[in-house]
């Protein structure tokens, strides 16, 4: 059938008169604005599962997406500590970031999960040129995705919808299981790199410290959550040397004090706490190599010392 400007017909015919014109309009009016409520009846009785498909909360599943850690850390490795000083500290971030793997197994379908943050560490040593951007051999970088929260557990049998919520829980479950997944191969091999860092035992070499804090800072990536860490004695023999700004991003300092005189290590700290104020550091916390273990691994896990 075709449509003319005089009335509905395909071929000649008698001349409609203009109130039949009129009734047809208002037909195809009535219709059409039938077809529109019916049509939002049906959009507004749809299941959230028909959404297009996306990541994260947006899309309607029932998880959370991981947040961003930007990690830099110093090792002074120079000949005014004990030679074990460097190594353990090697350790314990190599032992931190293998901890960063989740544990094995499919995580709990009864309760939420709060999920585990991205990490982007990258390790620097401290020597007589500590600014320098030809320092690759003794350099880390590495980086473990996050995984994703769920916010709850599995939607129970007495649901009213439970049809459309397992649907969407069991796409976000999977999801945070693939995303364990890959974050325990990411961080079984970052481990791995950091343990192989050579440091750099250049008898020659002096302690640069606050250039190779001035370095981390320079070359942070603008992205996540950024904390700094430090294992020195904060003896410093060379002038400072203070780029960057820690735009008040936390310093977590590791002091060795092998000389076992309290008095002058802590005059060491004020001094180099006193330098990085210039550069808009955040809170500071010094802690002793006896403690090293487990505060590097709660500061690569969360960027703080304290759980």
């Amino acid at each position: 059938m075709s449509i003319n400007y005089d009335g509905w017909g395909s071929g000649p015919g008698p001349r409609k008169r203009r109130g039949g014109r009129l009734i047809a309009v208002a037909a195809v009016v009535c219709v059409a604005a039938a077809a529109l409520l019916a049509g939002r009846a049906i959009l507004s009785h749809s299941s959230p599962s028909a959404a297009s498909p996306g990541s994260g909360s947006q899309s309607g599943l029932p998880v959370t997406q991981p947040g961003e850690l930007s990690l830099g850390a110093c090792i002074d490795p120079t000949l005014s500590l004990v030679p074990s000083f460097a190594p353990d500290m090697r350790q314990y971030l190599s032992q931190a970031v293998a901890g960063l793997a989740p544990a094995s197994g499919k995580p709990a379908t009864g309760a939420a999960n709060p999920g585990q943050s991205a990490v982007d560490l990258t390790i620097r040593q401290v020597d007589t040129t500590s600014f320098s951007s030809a320092m690759t051999q003794f350099t880390r970088n590495v980086q473990v995705p996050g995984v994703p929260g769920l916010t709850g557990g599995r939607p129970a049998l007495t649901d009213p919808s439970f049809n459309s919520d397992l649907r969407n829980w069991s796409q976000g479950y999977q999801e945070v299981v693939a995303a364990q997944h890959t974050a325990a191969n990411a961080a079984a091999s970052a481990a791995q790199s950091v343990a192989d860092l050579p440091l750099d035992a250049n008898a020659a070499s002096s302690s640069g410290i606050s250039a190779c804090v001035s370095a981390l800072l320079e070359t942070a990536p603008p992205a996540g959550t950024h904390s700094y860490l430090l294992a020195s004695d904060l003896e410093e023999n060379v002038p400072p040397q203070l780029a960057g700004s820690f735009h008040g991003a936390p310093l977590v300092i590791i002091q060795a004090c092998d000389s076992g005189d309290a008095t002058y290590c802590q005059g060491l700290e004020t001094t180099f706490v006193r330098e990085m104020k210039r550069l808009d550091v955040g809170p500071v916390t010094v802690e002793r190599p006896e403690v090293a273990s487990q505060v590097i691994r709660q500061w690569i896990r969360t960027g703080e010392v304290t759980p």
